[in-house]
């Protein structure tokens, strides 16, 4: 019978990208039996280090799973396989993961200019790679498309990030051109700018629409308005730390010394669910099918809504969002069956709970929309 492996794994679980991998580490071993050792929580250790290495040296384990730097070249020094699931101060010489912030800017990008946005922001902090990259992705793509930009960084101190007043950041706020839309370089970030557009009794989505990034669910949907987030594929990202950490223990090289997380899609929330755009009768009808979009619902009910000429309503439509009414009921619906695919529930429960009718082509109606079936699309990107 074969030897169970021991993994000492330490991921910061206050955070929704590590919860994530942590999720995904789970799922992995349930086929891969690892016995998983956890580090201690701070306020059961005297020492509140990170990695601890004198629990490492006393459990003795096969490989590790660490967020952290510390201690790395000690488990180096051991022969104790290491993957680090992060690239802040990595090891250049062990795998790690790394995320490509150049598809977050992008796909900010193309979703706000999408809904017609011609003034974007960048709310961020200095110094760390992450905000950084996804700063410059999100402003390449801004000034290609001749969009109006503007940016705002917290300087990265405790003083300044943890007990910000606001004062300077509210300040900004309000003299940046409305409507606008703000890119934020990760969801905390993203729960700050609404609690500061609060104070400075700004209207979100409809003066200042903002995006988060990670899809961290729980900050997204406490924060009032709820967060819209750029999703990522950690699942897919924690199955492949696994696999390499795998290959690893079992005694094969690594030569891919990074592992690459990508942006999947928006998921939109209330933060975002608006249109800029001067003819109120497609906000309108905007606003119409977000609210009933849990509903069996035609272009000729959102006609009916507001008492319009489907045929000029849907040319206007076009002309301002590059979709039919027809097309952008369909692509909400399907961004919600996403949503609620990542709940695991199953294709006719969530059939039941968007409004079809015939729950019999579901799966064909995913597959035509998205080009692959629900099942596989979650198995890419979050299995």
């Amino acid at each position: 019978m074969e030897t169970r492996k021991k993994v000492f794994v330490h991921l910061k679980s206050g955070r929704g990208y590590s919860r994530d991998i942590l999720k995904g580490i789970y799922a992995h071993n349930r086929l891969n039996h690892w016995d998983i050792i956890f580090e201690p929580a701070y306020f059961l250790k005297n020492n509140h280090t990170r990695s601890d290495i004198s629990i490492i040296k006393a459990l003795k384990p096969d490989g590790c799973i660490l967020e952290f730097p510390q201690n790395v070249s000690a488990l180096k020094r051991m022969g104790i396989p290491v993957v680090q699931v992060t690239s802040v101060h990595h090891s250049s010489s062990i795998p790690y993961v790394k995320g490509n912030y150049e598809s977050d800017g992008k796909m900010a990008a193309k979703y706000f200019q999408k809904k017609g946005f011609q003034n974007f922001a960048f709310f961020g902090i200095e110094g760390l790679e992450w905000s950084e990259a996804r700063h410059s992705s999100f402003k390449f793509h801004a000034e290609e498309a001749g969009i109006n930009f503007y940016s705002y960084f917290l300087k990265g101190n405790d003083a300044d990030v943890l007990t910000h007043n606001f004062t300077d950041l509210n300040n900004w706020l309000k003299k940046l051109p409305k409507p606008i839309a703000v890119l934020c370089c990760n969801d905390d970030f993203g729960q700050i700018l609404i609690n500061s557009c609060s104070m400075a009794a700004i209207k979100v989505p409809h003066e200042i629409a903002i995006l988060g990034i990670d899809n961290d669910e729980l900050i997204c949907n406490i924060t009032s308005p709820n967060l819209s987030s750029i999703s990522r594929n950690h699942g897919k990202t924690a199955s492949s730390v696994c696999s390499i950490l795998d290959e690893m223990m079992n005694g094969t090289r690594k030569h891919q010394h990074f592992i690459s997380t990508e942006a999947v899609e928006v998921m939109e929330r209330t933060s975002t669910d608006t249109v800029s755009t001067e003819d109120s009768d497609v906000a309108e009808a905007i606003t119409f099918i977000s609210s009933n979009i849990r509903l069996p619902i035609t272009v000729n009910d959102v006609a009916a809504a507001g008492n319009f000429s489907l045929r000029v309503l849907n040319s206007r439509f076009k002309k301002l969002t590059g979709n039919t009414i027809h097309q952008e009921i369909q692509f909400r619906k399907l961004s919600m069956f996403k949503q609620l695919l990542k709940q695991n529930l199953s294709i006719k429960e969530i059939a039941f709970e968007l409004g079809f009718q015939d729950i019999s082509h579901v799966s064909r109606w995913f597959s035509h929309l998205e080009g692959t079936s629900p099942l596989e699309w979650k198995k890419k990107y979050y299995n």
